[in-house]
Formats: C-alpha cells, structure tokens, sequence
C-alpha cells in the first residue's frame, strides 16, 4: 500500500462527552446522536450527480482500498467496467474548507475576537508548551470544533482534481514548463491537496473518517515527498553543483569538501539525497509554522536555563547535581530538576527537528535564545556550511567566491595542518554522543545532535521515528564519512589505520571509529533501515509502503524494478496468485502514469537506451490505464494528452473503444473526446510513431458497419430502420461533423478533410439503407434520416475548401449525396402519404370528413410530383457514377461484390441459413449470371493466380455469418471486361456482379424459395489485385441500386397515382405519365425492370386507367342527369 495506509488511527480530540456520564443519563441509546454522516471516502469521492458541483479529483482517488480488492477490480475484470463499479460506493463529497467563514458562523466568528486563537492544540507537545510559559497568568482555553448539524457540504471546483495535473503536463509539453518546473509543480499540487485533506481531517469525524482521511492525506504527502526526490535527482541543475573554476585549488578543508562533493559521483548522489530529506523536514515545520502557529524551536527566552535546579541546590535538594555547568550531570552522574529536565528534553527534541530539517543556523539561534550558547557553539565545529557543505550553500555565503573562504580556518589550518580542527571536533562530537544517553536520566536527544555532527549511526537512529528520519541519518553519516575519509587520503593522516577492539581511538585515526557503521551502498543502506534491530518498527514498516519502494528505487536508479512494480501495483497479470492485495489504486495509476511519463523525458538518452523497451511497454500499459479510469469518470477531455504519448495502436484502440462507449451520449459529450483527440494527436500520422486522427476515425467508421451479435433485424410491423446496426452505422458519422477547434492549425483544411470523409462515408451507407428499406411500409428508415440530420449544418458551411480538395472524389461525392437526399426526400413523403393511407383505411368511408380526403389527396399529390421530379432529373441518370480504370498492366485481377444480410419475406418472418440454405442460394446466383456468368465466373489469369496460391476460391461464395447465424455472407467474383470493370462504365447498371445481386434483393432468385427477398446490412465492392489490396469499386453498388432503388421508386409512383385516380382526383397524364417515361429509349428505366416488376407496373397502369375512366363516366353521367333537370326548370 501507498504512504501512510497501514498507520494506526489518528486521536480523536475534542470528543464528545458521553451520555453514560451525565447524571441524568438512561443508557447509551436515549441519548446518541444522530447527524449526517460525513463521507467515509472523504475529498475523493464521487459525486453521484454530476451536474452540480463536480468534486476535486472528480472520482475514486482516496477510496478505500477495499473497494478495488473484489474480483471486478482484477484484470480478469474489463477495466471499461472496473471503475463503473467501483464508483458506485463512492458518492458523498466532502466539505469545502470551514474556516472561510462564508456562513457568519463556526470559528469563523472567533477570528475577529481580540487575543483569541482559533488553532486547537493538536497534542499533548504543544498543550505543553502553552502551559510551561512563564508569566502566563491565565489558563488557555482550548477551543473545541464542533461540527453543525445542518452545515452544508460544499464541494471543491472540478478544476482541482485532474485537470491540474493534466494541465501541468500540457503546459511542459507546449513548451511553457520546463519537466523540473513539472516535477515541482506536481510537488505543489500534492501539497496542497494534502494539506486540504488536513483540514478537514480536523473537523469532528467518526474513527473511520478520521482514519481515512488521514490516510489519504499521508498518501498524497508520499506522493509529493517523490516527486520532490526526482526533482533533487534529475531536475537539479548539475552546473549548480560544481565549483567555479578557479586560478589555484582548494586552501581549506571546507572547500576540499565542497569539491570533492561536487565531483564525485557517489557523494553528489548522497548529498542531493540529504537535501531532499531535510527539505521535506523543513517544509514540515513550515506547515506547522502556518497551521498550527507553533513549531519547533517556538520557545520564550532562558527556558535553557535550568533555574528549578538552581533553586533546588540552594535547598540542598538529593538527587540534584551540585553544579550547574553542562557536563555536571555527565561527571555528577546526578539529574537535574524534572521540571528543567523536561525543557531540556523538548529544547534538545527541537534542536534535533532543526538539524533533520537542515536549519544548521536556526538551531544555534534557539540555543543562544534558550540561554545556551555553549550547545550553539558545539554545532559549528565545521563552520556555517556544517561538515558537508554544498556549492549553492557555498556560494550564497558571498558573491564574491574569494571573500567566501574563511581566512580564520585557514590561518588555524595553516599552523596545526588542514583538516586537523575538523578530526578533532568531529572525534569529541564521537565521544561525547557514546558516553551520552546510556543511562535513563540521560538525553537519548542530546547523544542523536552530537551523533549527527560526526556519523554515529547508532545514537541518531533511536530517536528516528519516521522512515525520513532514519534515512537522513543513515545517507548524512554515510555523506560525511566519506569526506572524511577523502580529506585524511588528500593529506596523508593515520585515518586509514584501524582500531582494534572497542579502543575509541584519538582524533588522528578519524573516522575509523565510525567507518564500520557506514553501509558499502545504498542497496546496503536501504537492507539496514530494513533488518537493522536500532531501527524503529514504524521504520521498517515504512519500508514496505509502495511510495516508500518507488523512493528507493528512483534513489538506486534501478529503474527496471520500479516499473515492475508500478506494473503490479496498477495493472497486475491475470496469472497473478496473490489476489488479498489492493491493486489498481486510483491516485498510484494518475501518480505511475505521470512517473513513467516523467522518466521517458528526463532520463539520459545512455540511460534509456538500457530500459527503452520495457519503459515503453510498461508505460504504455500504464497510461492506457490511467486513461481507461479518466474516461470511467467523465472526463474525456483530459484523455486526449495521455494518449497522444501512447503506442500507436494503443491510441488507436484506445479512442476506437471509447468512441464506441459513448456513442449513444449527448453531443456535448462526445464533442469532449473529439477536440481533445484532434487537439492532442496529428491528423495524419507522417512518420508513423503516433496515433492519428485518421487512423481513430478510420477505424470507428469500419467497426461501425461490422455485424454484430446484437443486431437482429427487428419485424417489419415493429419498427422497420430502427435497427441497431442501422443507428449505429448512422451515429457512427457524427464523428466527422464536429467542427474543430479555431485554435487547431489548418483549421479550415481539417474540417473540408473531415467533410470529404463523411460525405463519401455517407454515401456508403445510403446505398446500404435503400437496399434495406424497399419494403412499402409507414415506417421510415430512421438510420437514412439519421445520416441526413448529422450533415445538415456541416454542408450549410461554405464548401470553398471542400472543393478544393484533389482526392476522395470530393465532387462527385457531394452530387451523389444531393442525389440521395432528393431520394429519401420522395421516400419520406410516400411513407407519409401511406401511413395517412392506412389510417383511413381502418375507418368506414362514411364516417372519414372532406378533410381527411383532402389530407390523403394532398399528400398522394406531393409524392407524386417529388418522384416524377426525380425521374426525370437529368435524363433519368440518377446515380450515374463513373469509375475509370485504364486499360493497361494495372488492370485488376478481378472484380467483386462482398455483402452480408438476412433472407426474409414480406409477412416479416425469416429464414435462419444453414448448409443446405446456402448450397442452394449458390446454385440460384450462378443461375442468375446466364450466359455472361458462366463466361466470366472463373477467368483463365484469375484461375492461374488462385492455383499458383495453392487456394481455391469460388466464383460464388455463400456461408453463414460466424458473428450472427441468422445472416448469410455472399461473395460474387468474376473477371473484369470492358465496361465492367475496364475502362469507363457506360451502361450505368452495375455489371454482371450487380444484375446477379438485384434478383436476390427483388426476391426473385430462380430455383429458391419464392417470395425470399435478401435484406442486405453491409455492402461491398473492389477492384482486387493480388498482391496490392483492394479498392472501391463504387459503380456496382451504384448501379445495384440502381437496379433496385429505381424501379421500386416506380412502381411507388404508379400506387400514388392509382390511389389519386381511386379518389377521382384529375391527374394531368401529360406531365405525369409515368408509363412513357419508363418505355421511354431516352431514359432506358424499363432496363432496370425485373419481370415481375413489370408486371405489377403494367396492373398498376391498368387500374389506374380503370379508375380514370370510372371518374369520367361517373362525371358525364352526372352531367347528363342534371342536364334534363334544367331543361323542365327552363321550359
């Protein structure tokens, strides 16, 4: 587990006195209370309603860890599903900060009280010190925080959780960011974050709440603590740490230090280690400092001195020392007086707090302040800089690099020989810290600051709490060791002769005291906070936290271990046994991917070469997580920067699947995933080593059309259209109709590109809904209408640009698609005259009004005159297209025609295909190529090619659909001709491939079963060459549904026209007759007519003059009878 989640709860301060208490009180049950219940997840938790005030982090970072340990958070779970599930526990938000004071009330109200304090003692140290003031004339009152019932939770701004991480890591890669200034900008946030969690951790909660939320708050604390050591490690310019140039070397021991520090590898290493902890203690004290209004070293002035003790030798007191210098208590082997013993306990603890933090200068200053400048004086044996100084702190002393050196130390190393002050000091500092802290009346403190001014190990780490702690000591001893052992090598001391027995030696064998405590390594040091028995249980512990592993990882530069286990921690293999461990965690997924993200930037090119595969895989593995959870929370926006850093097939799935996830969203939803994958990824990929837009789109259009399990075709009496397949073909569009962004380079480039896609996409998908909508019912193709409304505001755009455009056949994509609006147009306007229609028909004539009649009449007459307009449109050459292959070595092998649909009939019912279905669907489409078919179903070239691959492939191909077995996949292949596959395409009928495939969609297949018409769902044609691939041939479909689309548009006229002759409405044949525009040789439709089609034109025809007739005899008849009538009335 991350930082902190294996700590022990937190006090609770401030409780609530118990009703057993009370006199009054009847047992526990009458008198609880109940109040709303704060969150259990606390500032990470998901709010259920997203509309309001989105949360910071907006999601299940600081969830319990339990929640991700059930079988749905493992990968054997899909991890689109694994958050979804998670998030269902986690639904209360947490407060905003109460101490705004927004609502007049709370503490609030005692900050503008004078002399008041609205910071609550939080322990028992700091009660302590406010009650050992001198000339505190009155008892502090400690304020207890007592939460509102009806306190209003307040949730943070959506900006503070995700997006500032993700708006760091766009700026550094804009350019704006330096990746050093990232990794102190993520130190920042986290800070911030945990601080916040800090605060309301405050607040009165129950022991779980408390627990958590103090958890988190040490989790984001880890976090922070690592981004703080890559900064220290990578980030940290490296010219700051080396020495200017100068005209001679080195005149003290100080300044040996600094350069050997600055030059070795090892001890650069270590020092940058040691500034990272004591900045991490430092930043401690300044929270406290500004939360808490006390930290260490807050203390009145003399309260070093001991005046109990002094009053307690004048009365003779046992047990006391008899003299009050330093070392009487030592030479006495007597105590002081416990009241001064215990300020000089927590002045000493104070002074350790200080030179952990690294405040070397505020530590002597407390001495002197507490009244001890003796102690002061006993820490700067090495000077200011302290026995391992660094070239900033160096530097900072003057600017002047000369006036830097300290002419005192040098004149004493001069005359007693360099380096000779420094063995003698830190050699008393050795012996002071072993003779310290044995016995219980002695500081166990006292001996820990001596220690750490010479290396003693084993006196600093019983006061090392905290894994920082005993890391510091460990890394600063081992730091100053090493300086010394370099400065008694450069002048020739005995510091390499060894000490025999417990013998502590004289200040000319230093540092051989102290070199046998000092670990070879850092893995060496790390395996001693690990098993040493000085070492705090707390700290070993610490060891096995996960932030405390990628600490030591980073530190050992093992990089490879640390993506492992970053591996395991987020994304674990499904072999895994060990399935009680929580993986997956929200906030160790967002800490990984920005790590891995990290270290592939600032990592030396000789350093990533050694790790470059698994950096890249294991980060990709990573990313994609971290993105997979931003999508699960809503915050499709941010995905786009992480992905854009995927591999490209990665990113590619990745938008695929996401894309296909929220396809049935709001516009304003997917309008999110669309800018930020064309803000974030190229267009088009030129070098291929990122997803590109292209790509993702390309993809979602194809997958779109694929048959899937769930796409049965729903009865025809149900909803025809409102198919699955069909909406999702349709929606799959929308993709490509969202106008980009202003700011996206080649703006108006981009959005005619994206057009051109859809109109050439569109029109794919016409040709597949009119081959499945010819059935003459009210209900109307919803995908068509779907289609149309998706393209309706991007082609009232000026086209400029489109037009523009040399490839995807952009004008004639943008005239078949005029032409197929038009066609759905006179679709639309029939279905609605038939639905009126087959209303009317349920009522008694006599009981329908002249209103109705007319509503009928009115709508038969605009279908009429919207078919009859597009007959006759351009000589009858609606969907005309043209394909030109040249006639020359790169002619295709053959031509062919793909499709996949469903054998049903007119009542609605269908026939489930299987072996025998198939065999004779065969057998009827080669009966159907005739003469021509037989010639050109199995061509000599393609023969040879097919026999040369040592495969065999039909001429036609039936089988069942292995995804949906109630479907069918025909392939129909023939040679290409003139015509038909070579050269321009003349005859504007599809071919041979076309004419086969029209009997099967007319219902009319010889030798099959009759009245089984073939409903097609996708629709394929291609020029094939072996060897280079496909490409579309469009004039099949094209002139399929032509075939097809045509003469049913036809007979759909000539059944509005009987239906008007029906109603004895006057039709002018002159400008309709639909009869001699198909006999016409001008238009050529009675080519596109199957015989049965025919047939019903000519009954059709024939009804029609029926009922024309009837009218006008009914007319003349009426004139006739009204005609004697008048004659009497004249006579």
């Amino acid at each position: 587990m991350s930082g902190g989640v294996g700590s022990s709860p937190a006090r609770v301060l401030g409780g609530d006195v118990s009703p057993q208490n009370t006199p009054d009180s009847g047992g526990r049950e009458q008198f609880r209370r109940y109040r709303k219940r704060l969150s259990s997840v606390g500032l990470f938790g998901v709010a259920e309603d997203r509309k309001g005030s989105p949360l910071p982090f907006g999601g299940a970072f600081g969830s319990p860890a339990g929640v991700y340990s059930s079988p749905q958070s493992l990968p054997d779970a899909s991890p689109w599903e694994r958050w979804d599930s998670a998030a269902e526990d986690l639904k209360t938000p947490i407060p905003r900060k109460l101490f705004t004071g927004a609502d007049g009330g709370g503490l609030a109200e005692l900050a503008d009280l004078p002399g008041s304090s609205v910071r609550t003692p939080g322990s028992r140290e700091q009660q302590r010190r406010v009650s050992q003031t001198p000339g505190s004339q009155t008892t502090p009152v400690v304020l207890k925080v007592v939460k509102k019932e009806d306190q209003q939770e307040q949730t943070d701004s959506a900006e503070e959780s995700f997006t500032r991480f993700a708006a760091v890591l766009d700026a550094t890669f804009q350019g704006h960011l330096s990746f050093p200034e990232l990794m102190l900008q993520y130190e920042a946030v986290c800070r911030e974050l945990a601080d916040l969690v800090r605060e309301q951790a405050s607040e009165t909660h129950r022991v779980t709440e408390d627990r958590l939320m103090r958890q988190k708050a040490q989790m984001l604390h880890g976090e922070a603590a690592s981004w703080s050591l890559i900064w220290h490690l990578f980030g940290k310019s490296t010219e700051d740490m080396y020495m200017d140039e100068l005209d001679n070397a080195p005149v003290t021991s100080e300044e040996e230090a600094c350069d050997f520090i600055a030059s070795d590898h090892n001890a650069q290493v270590c020092s940058r280690i040691v500034q990272w902890l004591e900045s991490l203690a430092s930043k401690e004290l300044d929270y406290e400092k500004k939360h808490k209004g006390w930290y260490a070293g807050s203390y009145a002035q003399k309260l070093g001195v001991w005046r109990h003790t002094q009053t307690a030798i004048r009365k003779r007191t046992a047990g006391v020392v008899h003299h009050l210098d330093p070392d009487a208590p030592t030479r006495e082997q007597a105590q002081l007086h416990p009241e001064d013993q215990k300020l000089e306990e927590s002045l000493l603890e104070d002074v350790w707090k200080l030179l952990l933090a690294g405040r070397l200068e505020e530590a002597q200053e407390l001495c002197r302040a507490a009244g001890q400048p003796w102690r002061a004086a006993s820490l700067g044996g090495c000077g200011e800089l302290g026995p391992s100084p660094t070239v900033e702190a160096w530097k900072r002393k003057s600017r002047d690099l000369h006036k830097a050196r300290d002419r005192t130390l040098h004149a004493v190393e001069l005359e007693s020989g360099a380096g000779h002050q420094r063995r003698l000091w830190k050699w008393a500092c050795y012996s002071a810290s072993d003779s310290i802290g044995d016995s219980t009346h002695e500081s166990k403190y006292e001996a820990a600051i001596f220690a750490s001014q010479c290396g003693n190990v084993k006196r600093m780490l019983p006061v090392c709490f905290s894994w920082e702690a005993a890391c510091w000591a460990l890394v600063r001893s081992w730091l100053d060791v090493e300086v010394d052992l370099h400065l008694s090598s450069v002048h020739g001391s005995r510091g390499s002769q060894e000490l025999d027995g417990e013998s502590r030696g004289g200040p000319e064998q230093w540092p051989q005291q102290v070199v046998s405590q000092q670990p070879r390594d850092l893995q060496a040091l790390f395996q001693k906070l690990l098993t040493w028995d000085l070492v705090n249980e707390n700290v070993r512990r610490s060891c096995k936290e996960q932030q405390r592993l990628i600490q030591m990882d980073l530190m050992l530069g093992d990089v490879t271990h640390l993506l492992d286990s970053l591996r395991t921690w987020i994304a674990p293999s499904q072999d895994m046994t060990e399935r009680s461990r929580s993986h997956g965690h929200p906030q160790m997924i967002r800490f990984g991917a920005h790590l891995v993200l990290v270290l592939r930037y600032i990592l030396a090119d000789e350093i990533k070469e050694q790790f470059r595969e698994k950096l890249g895989l294991i980060g990709d593995l990573i990313l994609n997580t971290y993105a997979i959870f931003l999508f699960t929370q809503r915050r499709e926006e941010l995905v786009g920067i992480y992905a854009s850093q995927l591999a490209p097939h990665l990113c590619v799935e990745l938008y695929v699947h996401m894309m296909e996830l929220r396809e049935n969203e709001s516009v304003p939803v997917k309008y999110k995933i669309f800018k930020a994958a064309i803000e974030y990824l190229p267009f088009i990929s030129e070098d291929g080593t990122k997803g590109s837009f292209s790509d993702i789109v390309t993809r979602v259009l194809s997958k779109s059309r694929e048959i899937r399990s769930d796409s049965q075709v729903l009865a025809k009496v149900e909803s025809l259209g409102e198919r699955q397949q069909t909406v999702r073909k349709a929606h799959a569009v929308q993709w490509l109709c969202f106008l980009p962004p202003s700011s996206l380079q080649n703006v108006e480039m981009v959005r005619a590109e994206l057009l051109a896609r859809a109109l050439e996409y569109s029109n794919l998908l016409f040709r597949e809904y009119s081959l499945s909508s010819l059935w003459r019912t009210p209900e109307m193709p919803v995908g068509a209408h779907v289609l149309l409304g998706h393209l309706a505001e991007p082609l009232n755009q000026p086209t400029d640009a489109l037009l523009s455009l040399d490839q995807h056949r952009v004008q004639e994509n943008l005239q078949e698609f005029e032409e197929w609006r038009e066609y759905y147009a006179c679709d639309a306007l029939f279905r609605n005259w038939l639905k009126i229609e087959q209303g009317n028909s349920a009522v008694p004539n006599n009981e329908l009004s002249s209103d109705e009649y007319e509503r009928a009449a009115a709508a038969a007459q605009q279908a009429l005159d919207a078919a009859y307009s597009l007959l006759q449109r351009n000589n009858g050459m609606w969907l005309a297209g043209i394909d030109d292959i040249p006639e020359d070595d790169e002619v295709p092998d053959w031509i062919e025609l793909q499709c996949t649909g469903m054998l049903s009939s007119s009542s609605g019912s269908s026939l489930v295909p299987d072996a025998t279905v198939c065999t004779a669907l065969v057998d009827a489409l080669h009966n159907c190529g005739a003469d021509e078919g037989v010639r050109r179903q199995l061509a000599v070239r393609y023969l040879a090619i097919c026999h040369a691959k040592g495969r065999w492939i039909g001429a036609v191909d039936v089988s069942v659909n292995l995804k949906d077995p109630s479907f069918v996949d025909i392939h129909l292949r023939c040679a290409p001709v003139k015509s038909d596959g070579l050269g321009t395409s003349t005859e504007y009928d599809g071919g041979l491939l076309a004419s086969i495939m029209a009997y099967a969609v007319k219902g009319e297949l010889p030798h099959f079963r009759a009245g089984i018409v073939l409903e097609l769902l996708r629709l394929d044609a291609f020029y094939a060459t072996d060897g280079i691939g496909q490409v579309q041939a469009s004039y099949i479909v094209q002139g399929l549904c032509r075939r097809c689309c045509l003469p049913e548009l036809i007979l759909r006229t000539m059944q509005v026209k009987v239906a008007l002759a029906a109603a004895s409405v006057e039709i002018d044949e002159d400008e309709c007759d639909v009869l001699e525009l198909v006999a016409s040789r001008k238009y050529e439709f009675y080519q596109l007519f199957s015989q049965r089609q025919m047939q019903e034109l000519l009954q059709l025809e024939r009804r029609a003059r029926i009922f024309s007739l009837e009218a006008q005899e009914a007319s003349e008849f009426a004139s006739d009878s009204a005609s004697p009538g008048q004659d009497m009335d004249d006579q």
